[in-house]
């Protein structure tokens, strides 16, 4: 089992208020998808935000595995299944992660499961590994298809 404390600095922080944060968090996430319009080059949605271009990208040409997220959040926030897998594939399935981390958190919130009980029921450390291991997978083809 999984043992992570919910201690904050005046003692245990109830998993309800973590998990509510958590939900309003996504919620967030995916209204300002939905506020941002997505860049039709597939990457630089970003800087609606008020944020720099991405600095690899400038100084290599070759886009980060982080180029692409932000466009795909707002594509996968519209449906647009194929045009967010186009922009970062690794994107569309955090999209989903994201999206999915509402009704869970909702969940996880009324029964007050800790952190530990979540990953330890639905597996988080291997969905971890393999989202980590998508990353890099996007990152070496994007690199190989740029040289």
């Amino acid at each position: 089992m999984t043992t992570i404390r919910n201690e904050g600095p005046d003692g245990p922080i109830s998993p309800r208020l973590i998990w509510l944060g958590i939900v309003a968090g996504a919620i967030a996430v995916l209204a300002v998808a939905l506020a941002i319009q997505p860049d039709v080059r597939g990457y630089g949605t970003h800087t609606q935000l008020g944020l720099p271009p991405c600095g690899f990208l400038l100084l290599t040409g070759s886009p980060c595995p982080g180029c692409g997220l932000t466009t795909a959040f707002a594509h996968g926030i519209r449906g647009q299944w194929s045009l967010a897998a186009s922009a970062n594939p690794l994107g569309l399935a955090l999209f989903f992660i994201v999206s999915a981390c509402i009704p869970l958190g909702l969940a996880a919130a009324l029964r007050s499961w800790s952190i530990g009980e979540v990953v330890d029921r639905f597996g988080l450390n291997r969905w971890a590994l393999a989202v980590a291991g998508c990353a890099i997978v996007v990152w070496v083809v994007r690199f190989a298809v740029a040289f």
